[in-house]
């Protein structure tokens, strides 16, 4: 919708030039050539009534027309600048007498008036105020600028207006109220001016204040186009209804019993589908929601924070984890019996050979852990900026020494690696040997080992490993607080969650799994720990084994029990009410970092003031950032008052369902499956919504107003 609220019909000044003059004819077709549907006449240091009326019925039924004009300003100490006035329409006759007044006995050729003249001229009129800004010339010095926001007060009436598109989006991004006007000089070239567009369309000076009002940045709605998504509502499982969503404030409201909920839910999950992030909260369901924050379903153990290893290394030792038997004696007897036998394999001294056993090197153990810590670090650094918080030089200092002790470990592992897989290569080779000498000759060779060495290693290795378990299960509780929320009085709300490992006073419900179980597996694995070297291990290790398969146990994390708590910023206990526990939690949807937001009666429980002084600014604020927020209510200040850019309105009469759609702005609401089927906006709202009619307030004029000049 394309608007001009700086347009000139009259040459006043002798720099104006006769292009300015146009006739009623000329003014119609040049407005509808360049698809104008509001223009503003804003002539300089005056306002013809008369000429107004006819141009305002010439493009009737087409294009709104608004009075203005345009005014030099002079502060004393100060450079002359232009100020436009713009009136409702309803105000043309007033406007035309305040202009009268202000500039009677003028030379309309050079005076000029100070701001509280012109104030005072113009301030019982429903009025905007649009300064020649930056390299619109003569522009507002920054002191004039300043005084003219505290004069007029309400900020979404002072505009500022730019030389092009370019400068009004640069200033536009950081958060000035920007337009763009004609500043028509010759009207035959009327349509090849630069104009600003109105993204929602306006049907009169009411609204257009209303939309700037509601974002207190209106260029987001003349330049930007809002993001929209169109997705299928299910009011009902088998009742289908295309909706669209727009990157701001959607409501969906009307007479209960109509499926609100189940729209608010289908489409949450719609636009999960999407692949966007989306959270919700369902008023009626927040006692179970509460609950579910306070339990175990959702808690993540950070393991690291209570510096514990999740030790997964260690189980799937177990897991894996055989016995080795010492080489029985009938073994040596064969070899001594066929001893002999082939002087062939008598030369082979390889046959009488002995296993090679590895020592273990010193700090073996450490290497292996030190290299799972530095693996970490270096993963972890490489996730930072580092040139955001050290310059050049020490970020490459940090990143080269982090490099050489990565080096280093990794060597000490790999001679590690090196030494133990070559004795099990020797090993191997020997016994391969072995068998096939024995395989060509008929005999038996002399057994590489007696099998001592070997079963000890084994069973001191599952010592370490248990060890290394039990050691982690004996780390130090850790405590951490987490904000809901804040209550009027009684200040921040938060969530104390204490981790500790299963112990003797560990309860039930800290767990996922049964404690019982728990306190089973840590009871066999202090056992073996303690009869290392019995003869029935290899029971114990079956019995181990089957319980950390059944419970899919594969590290230290299901024996970390957490327990929460509820308490004030004092530290104290505190047991919010059902009314509290709503506002907590949307408290909290609202203040996750999400692409939507989907809430269904979030003023349940809640009264009218905390919903307006508290939740309608947070929905107000995420509109601004261009999330989805999608509200089901029945609740005038929220419906209301946040302005939507979609409502949705839900009825039913004589058993039939009913879904409309429209806006504040233009006051409709229309049938989707029969656009001649239109409502009123206001008066649908004031009849379904609940809340003080004073949310309406702001909005009578527009309300009781059926008639303009236009």
């Amino acid at each position: 919708m394309k608007i001009d609220l700086h347009c000139h019909t009259k040459a006043i000044k002798k720099g104006d030039g006769s292009g300015r003059n146009v006739s009623p004819e000329l003014f119609k077709s040049k407005i509808e050539d360049a698809d104008i549907k509001i223009v503003a006449i804003t002539n300089h240091n005056t306002f013809d009534l008369e000429q107004y009326k006819i141009l305002c019925e010439v493009v009737k039924g087409n294009c709104l027309v608004w009075p203005g004009v345009e005014i030099d300003v002079l502060e004393p100490d100060s450079k002359r600048w232009h100020l436009i006035v713009v009136a409702n329409t309803r105000e043309a006759a007033s406007f035309a007498t305040s202009v009268g007044t202000l500039f009677q006995d003028d030379n309309l050729e050079e005076c000029t008036h100070t701001l509280e003249e012109i104030y005072e001229a113009f301030k019982d009129r429903d009025a905007i105020y649009i300064a020649h800004f930056h390299q619109k010339r003569p522009a507002v010095p920054a002191e004039d600028s300043e005084k003219l926001a505290n004069i007029v007060g309400e900020s979404y009436r002072v505009f500022k207006e730019t030389s092009n598109e370019n400068s009004m989006g640069v200033f536009a991004n950081y958060r000035y109220n920007v337009l763009v006007g004609s500043d028509v000089k010759d009207w035959e070239h009327y349509e090849e001016c630069t104009f600003s567009e109105l993204k929602l369309p306006v049907d009169s000076f009411e609204q257009f204040c209303l939309l700037a009002k509601r974002d207190e940045n209106v260029v987001q709605t003349l330049l930007n186009k809002k993001d929209s998504r169109n997705l299928t509502a299910h009011p009902a499982s088998e009742v289908k209804l295309p909706v669209r969503l727009y990157a701001d404030i959607n409501i969906i409201f009307g007479q209960k019993g109509t499926g609100k909920t189940q729209m608010i839910k289908t489409l949450c999950e719609s636009m999960k589908s999407s692949g966007m992030k989306c959270v919700s909260y369902v008023a009626a369901e927040r006692e179970d929601d509460f609950r579910s924050l306070l339990g175990q379903k959702e808690t993540v153990v950070d393991l690291s924070k209570m510096r514990a290893d999740e030790c997964k290394e260690d189980f799937q030792m177990i897991s894996d984890w055989s016995d080795v038997n010492p080489t029985h004696f009938r073994n040596y007897l064969n070899w001594k019996r066929t001893d002999g036998n082939n002087a062939n394999k008598t030369r082979m001294k390889i046959t009488r050979s002995s296993a090679m056993s590895k020592g273990v090197r010193d700090n073996e153990e450490q290497h292996k852990c030190d290299k799972s810590v530095v693996d970490s670090i270096f993963n972890t650094i490489n996730t930072i900026d580092l040139e955001e918080y050290v310059d050049e030089k020490d970020s490459r200092l940090l990143e080269t020494l982090i490099g050489k002790l990565k080096a280093g470990i990794y060597r000490q592992r790999r001679d590690d690696l090196v030494d133990e897989n070559a004795v099990r290569l020797v090993n191997f080779t020997i016994n391969t040997i072995k068998g096939i000498a024995d395989k060509s000759t008929n005999s038996v060779s002399k057994p590489s080992t007696v099998g001592l060495i070997g079963f000890v290693e084994t069973r001191l290795s599952l010592m370490r490993a248990i060890k290394n378990i039990l050691r982690n299960l004996t780390v130090e509780e850790i405590n951490e607080t987490q904000k809901i929320g804040t209550l009027d009085e009684k200040g921040d709300i938060l969530i104390k969650s204490k981790y500790r490992m299963l112990c003797s006073s560990s309860k039930t419900d800290e767990f996922k799994i049964g404690i019982r179980k728990l306190r089973e597996i840590k009871e066999k694995l202090e056992k073996i720990k303690n009869h290392i070297f019995d003869c029935d291990l290899t029971e114990i290790m079956q019995g181990l084994r089957g319980m950390l398969d059944e419970y899919d146990i594969k590290g230290i994390t299901p024996f970390v029990g957490c327990s929460k708590q509820v308490i004030n910023e004092k530290g104290e206990s505190y047991t919010p009410s059902t009314g509290e526990k709503g506002m907590l939690l949307l408290q909290r949807a609202l203040m996750d970092d999400a692409d939507a937001y989907f809430l269904d009666e979030p003023e349940l429980g809640m009264g009218n003031s905390y919903i307006d002084t508290s939740i309608r600014p947070i929905l107000m604020d995420l509109s601004s950032r261009h999330k989805f927020v999608v509200v089901a209510t029945h609740n005038a200040n929220i419906a209301v008052r946040t302005l939507p850019y979609m409502s949705i309105y839900r009825m039913h009469s004589n058993g039939e369902y009913f879904t409309y759609i429209g806006n504040p702005f233009s006051d409709k609401l229309v049938n989707i499956d029969n656009m001649e089927d239109v409502l009123n906006w206001a008066d649908e709202s004031l009849k379904s919504l609940e809340g003080s009619r004073d949310a309406f307030y702001e909005r009578k004029d527009i309300y009781e107003s059926n008639h303009t000049w236009c």
